[in-house]
């Protein structure tokens, strides 16, 4: 079969993939940013040592 249209080169497939990534990371920064109370972003630092508090 001859098509009389030549058919623009595979723009939908990146296309979609560029929206399926925006919707993604919109996704993850909802989830994310909905917990105030929660120990989400949180670094445990450890405390230095007093040394000769006894003294």
């Amino acid at each position: 079969m001859i098509y009389s249209e030549q058919k623009s080169p595979g723009l939908a497939l990146p296309l979609v993939a560029i929206l399926l990534a925006i919707a993604g990371i919109l996704a993850v920064l909802v989830a994310t940013g909905g917990r105030h109370g929660g120990t989400a972003g949180r670094v445990w630092v450890p405390q230095a040592q007093q040394q000769g508090a006894g003294q």
